[in-house]
């Protein structure tokens, strides 16, 4: 009676390592989907910095022409070539703004990622452990 009891409590314990690591290993496995996915985002968002980049040197590049150009000879063609510059300003500094705010949101994806891998490499470890 004794010995089995001792057989079927060892079992339990087996049973329990096994699905402990299961468990592990699903956990492994969604970090993993969440981790491809978020790169997926990154790509994306890399593609969409390296467009708004190029848009922000041609921008940049016309608002610094734009402030050197103009002419004290007719007043009024100075209004209107100011409001012009005006214009090109803002439009520049929304486009740098656009910018930032991809940057920003790159460099926190490639946070969530490093962070996301450890986490990985981490359970992984203990999966091995428990494997072996």
């Amino acid at each position: 009676m004794g010995i089995m009891t001792l057989s079927v409590l060892t079992g339990f314990s087996q049973n329990t390592a096994i699905v402990n690591n299961l468990k592990e290993q699903q956990k492994v496995l969604d970090l993993t989907a969440k981790l491809n996915k978020l790169q997926l985002d990154y790509e994306k968002e890399k593609a969409n910095y390296n467009a708004i980049s190029e848009k922000a040197a041609s921008v940049n590049a016309d608002a610094n022409s734009a402030t050197t150009n103009f002419t004290a000879s007719d007043p009024s063609s100075t209004v209107k070539q100011a409001k012009d510059t005006v214009k090109k300003l803002k439009e520049t500094k929304a486009v740098n703004k656009k910018l930032a705010k991809s940057q920003k949101n790159m460099t926190k994806m490639e946070q969530k990622m490093a962070k996301l891998q450890s986490k990985i490499d981490e359970l992984n470890k203990k999966v091995q452990i428990i494997d072996k």
